[in-house]
């Protein structure tokens, strides 16, 4: 074996996906890294226009794949000789290995006909990720959006939407080029506040190439509210939709659409039957199609995109950058004007290259080497190509582009979940150890979420929105998507409605994702694809009881979606010698094969949402190398664990795991202290806590010794049904016993995200008191969420040393906050925590919280970091001097919602943006000196509203008030948005009434009127 043993053993990288693999063994000629590298650079922009050279690294590629199934073979092979129980692969694996040793000989000859330019290379060398740019936050939500045209086209839209309110059904369609930042557009034009007001029901509906009829219709009805219930005819699912929608006025936002079939397919009938009863209802459209509002049988208007002017790309430009405070690079404005001229005023094409330029250092010699680089003059380059991202994807790493590459795999309007793409990625083998490191799995995750963060630093990928999310989830933009399956064209196909994985059959399909049922009726057609080793399917398949999985040996990938029939293909699941990556989700399995141990490679399992899946098979304990079990919190209720299960010590992931009552009654299921020997933990997610008994299986977790835990989540299962049960005796009982727990759930020093759910008890924890959280200095997150009982937070929150967000929510039972906010004299109270979210503590009264300066030769002070104050719901009167305090510089914006008891919001020097929202006793706005945009909703007491020099914008809203207020005659923001009953709107519009001469001084203003309200 020794003498025919592959000569890429020696390092073994998985060179699978499009890229050209980094071999460790290249022609003679390639004699150091360097030129390795640049012998790949010329034959992989070669290949985009060259057929003989695309032909010969199809071939170098389909090689390597070869080479990475044959070692796993002898992987298996040693491990059967190693077990004493013989081996019958060893003859076939040799003549394999010999086979493959002469293909690369050949290739290696053949190279040498094409030249290949060694002093090529690239001038690009990508700088590591500084701590600054590795941060994944809410910020990059806003990253497209600059200067006052989108602001301003925002507002006309919205006027649009809502104006002509008699109409039956109004179309507004934005046109624009791929890249033009249309569905940034409409997506702000979706949080707008008066659309979310105007419109009871908002659905967005992102519309693929390829949509799928049931599908569109089921998604449609979800997103109104409803239930589809399993339905798939399609008149009936029209029906459904007519009769939700004919509930309440709606909004419809059908993003990216490439034609006139979902709208008159589709979508018409149901939403114009449902327009009739509901008047004022509206579809907004974004489209690159000129002439497809005309079609769509109603009244429409349209708004075409234009490109962003000068001085906003340069804004955008600069926001991608990963500045320090106070860093300019005005100094290369003249560069970057060019390299802008080059992107066509294209918002993508602008952030994409400001992507690049963030892996830069920020002078005029790196600017210039992006300016001059030859890719901007490639030529011959097919149109699914754009100069501006192949310069972009050139500038990755060939692992870095693999991962890149392979996001593109998940349909369009399918998000990308980080913890799932991770794994793949890994098991893929796109994810190597770098130099010097060992291939532990812990630290090829830690390599693949800095890729993860490399691409979302580059645009190339982007975060969801929701900031509580913190870039768990991410999309792709249909522009960087066309342009990543044209580059993964050969390998990768995504199969949608009318398409079918025949159309390329003269490749070796390596990754396939299933998208509809449409084209593919069975099973079979998917059995002629031998050489898959991603497999995705996110829609039914007919799945005969006939049809095994058997003949797919290369795969290393399943992940199936909603499908039915898959019970019958359970038992063939054993067969795949190769699979690393099982992904089970939304089908109807009811169990996973009793010999599931024979898939010696299997490192991850996902299973969610399988409501027939009672338990899991007891050889699960033989999966040595598994690394991740995540069950939903669904599936962490039905299902059952083997006993056993504390041998799998290289688990590194475990979401979901279940608490049951008297789940070890028999002996034959596990219970909560087979966490303990899980070692290798990193993240941990806990439901059912409210089972343990006694305590003390909770102390034989040892989740405080658990080194590498970063992640830890403790769930009680909804408290509010489970207190209504208990007796007032069996209550006191159940939370002496909660609070046992939780005191023995207590975290690693190393811990960086704790959540906690559901607790019932009176206390939080001794662990987070003064006395012991100094020791946690690495957690950066905390959530407590759900604690009915909790009277008083502990006092230790406040000495976290790198808390950077904490967040509060349904604390009803808290009615003062004072010293468990405030240090001692010679501390900092939250040193770095930037958010503060306090919601639901709706008894809250009192938050205690003197002015006081820690040192008074810095002006050191409490929350000194804080940048955001989130506060919901609660009965707070009066915000503390201690949060008002002068020296205050990193407060940026202030939220208040539903504070009843709030008469007066003064003194905050720093903060920029004021939201305040049905704070009834509101009355006094005042000292907010660097404020620049103020929103007052529904505050109908509000009298005074003064010191705000540096107001910009305001936006004032309330179909109460009779007339305006007078504190409009003493603020002149450059713009004001106002919102009133009808009648005060006629008022106002009239042209000569008192009411208009309060804000005559306010030159650009829009006004509307609420349309429920009434004119009389």
């Amino acid at each position: 074996m020794a003498t025919a043993w592959p000569r890429t053993h020696r390092r073994r990288r998985n060179p699978a996906g499009p890229p050209l693999p980094f071999l460790p063994l290249w022609p003679k000629k390639a004699e150091c890294e360097g030129e390795r590298k640049a012998f790949l650079t010329d034959a992989e922009m070669r290949r985009i226009t060259d057929q003989s050279v695309q032909r010969w690294a199809r071939k170098l590629k389909d090689t390597m794949y070869d080479a990475t199934d044959i070692l796993d073979l002898c992987q298996l092979e040693a491990d059967k000789r190693r077990e004493s129980k013989g081996g019958g692969l060893k003859e076939k694996i040799g003549s394999r290995i010999k086979k493959l040793n002469q293909r690369l000989d050949n290739i290696y000859k053949e190279a040498d006909r094409f030249k290949f330019n060694i002093g090529l290379g690239s001038n690009l060398e990508p700088r590591k990720l500084s701590d600054a740019g590795l941060k994944i936050s809410s910020e990059f939500n806003e990253s497209a959006i600059v200067g006052e045209k989108i602001e301003r086209e925002t507002k006309e839209l919205a006027h649009v939407l809502i104006n002509d309110d008699k109409l039956n059904i109004k179309v507004v369609s934005i046109v624009g080029v791929g890249g033009m930042g249309k569905t940034t557009l409409a997506q702000k034009i979706f949080k707008e506040k008066t659309i979310q007001e105007q419109f009871k029901v908002k659905i967005w509906l992102s519309i693929t190439q390829y949509f799928n009829e049931i599908d569109l219709l089921r998604t449609t009805i979800e997103h109104a509210g409803g239930d589809p219930c399993g339905k798939h005819d399609k008149s009936l699912l029209m029906r459904m939709v007519t009769d939700i929608l004919s509930k309440d006025k709606f909004l419809v936002v059908m993003d990216d659409v490439w034609s006139d079939k979902a709208w008159n397919n589709v979508l018409s009938v149901p939403i114009l039957n449902a327009s009739n009863k509901q008047t004022g209802s509206r579809v907004l459209v974004t489209t690159r199609l000129e002439d497809l509002a005309p079609t769509m049988q109603a009244s429409y208007y349209q708004h075409h995109v234009s490109p962003l002017n000068e001085e906003d790309a340069w804004l955008l430009l600069k926001k991608q950058l990963p500045l320090q405070p106070n860093q300019v690079v005005d100094h290369l404005k003249d560069v970057g004007m060019k390299i802008i001229k080059k992107c066509g005023g294209l918002p993508l094409a602008i952030k994409v290259m400001g992507g690049l330029l963030s892996r830069r250092s920020q002078g005029e010699l790196e600017w210039q080497a992006v300016l001059n680089h030859h890719a901007w003059s490639v030529a011959g380059l097919p149109k699914e190509l754009d100069n501006r991202l192949y310069l972009s994807y050139e500038d990755l790493s060939p692992q870095l582009k693999q991962c890149f590459l392979y996001c593109s795999l998940f349909p369009k309007g399918t998000n990308i979940r980080k913890r799932d793409v991770i794994p793949m990625w890994i098991s893929e083998g796109f994810i190597q150890p770098q130099h010097g490191s060992s291939s532990r799995g812990d630290q090829l995750e830690d390599i693949a979420n800095e890729y993860y963060r490399d691409l979302i630093m580059r645009n190339l990928i982007e975060p969801i929105e929701d900031s509580t999310m913190n870039g768990y989830y991410c999309t792709m933009h249909d522009v960087v998507r066309s342009f990543a399956e044209f580059m993964a064209r050969e390998e990768s196909l995504v199969v949608q409605d009318e398409q079918t994985p025949g159309g390329s059959s003269h490749y070796l399909v390596r990754r396939l994702c299933i998208g509809s049922t449409k084209s593919l009726p069975e099973w079979g057609i998917l059995e002629l694809q031998k050489s898959v080793r991603t497999l995705i399917i996110s829609h039914g398949i007919d799945i005969k009881p006939t049809d095994s999985l058997c003949s797919l040996n290369s795969l290393r990938i399943l992940l199936i979606r909603g499908n039915a029939g898959c019970d019958r293909l359970v038992d063939s699941l054993c067969q795949w010698k190769h699979l690393r990556y099982l992904h089970l989700e939304n089908t109807d399995i009811s169990r996973l094969p009793q010999e599931i141990s024979k898939i010696k490679f299997l490192q991850h399992i996902v299973l969610r949402g399988l409501t027939k899946l009672e338990n899991l098979p007891r050889s699960i304990i033989e999966l040595v190398n598994l690394r991740t079990l995540d069950l939903d919190m669904l599936n962490a209720k039905n299902i059952l664990i083997p006993k056993g299960f504390g041998r799998l010590t290289n688990l590194s992931r475990l979401f979901g795991f279940p608490v049951h009552m008297n789940m070890d009654k028999d002996g034959t299921w596990c219970s909560l202290e087979e966490i303990g020997p899980l070692s290798q933990l990193r993240y941990l997610t806990v439901y059912g806590l409210e089972n343990v008994c006694p305590s003390s299986l909770a102390e034989k977790t040892r989740i405080s010794s658990k080194k590498h835990l970063i992640y830890l989540e403790l769930h009680w299962s909804n408290s509010k049904e489970i207190m209504g049960s208990w007796d007032e005796i069996e209550k006191q009982q159940q939370q002496r016993v909660a609070g046992e727990v939780i005191e023995k759930l207590c975290p690693p020093p190393c811990i960086h995200d704790v959540w906690i759910c559901g607790y019932f008890g009176h206390m939080l924890p001794y662990w987070m008191t003064t006395a012991a959280t100094a020791d946690f200095k690495s957690l950066k997150y905390l959530t407590l969420e759900d604690l009915p009982c909790c009277t008083k937070l502990p006092d230790g929150l406040c000495q976290l040393p790198s808390l950077e967000s904490l967040t509060i929510v349904d604390a009803p039972a808290i009615k003062s906050i004072g010293s468990e906010f405030q240090a001692s004299s010679s501390l900092v109270a939250f040193p770095k925590l930037a958010s503060l979210c306090l919601y639901g503590l709706c008894e809250w009264e009192e938050w205690h919280w003197e002015e006081h300066v820690v040192d008074v030769t810095t002006g050191t002070i409490g929350m000194p970091a804080l940048k955001e104050l989130n506060i919901r719901n609660c009965k707070l009167s009066v915000l503390p001097p201690g949060l008002a305090n002068s020296r205050r510089e990193a407060l940026r914006e202030l939220n208040l919602h539903r504070l009843s008891n709030l008469m007066s919001v003064e003194n905050f020097p720093s903060v920029v943006e004021l939201n305040t929202s049905i704070c009834s006793n509101l009355k006094r706005i005042s000292g907010l000196s660097r404020l620049q945009k103020i929103y007052i909703g529904h505050c109908p007491n509000m009298v005074v509203l003064e010191m705000v020099p540096s107001l910009d914008r305001m936006e004032l809203e309330d179909d109460t008030m009779e007339t305006l207020p007078g504190y409009l005659r003493d603020v002149n923001p450059r713009y004001l948005e106002l919102k009133c009953c009808k009648k005060l709107y006629e008022a106002i519009m009239s042209g000569s009434s008192s009411e208009r001469d309060k804000i005559s001084h306010i030159t650009k203003r829009t006004i509307d009127y609420f349309q429920d309200s009434d004119a009389a």
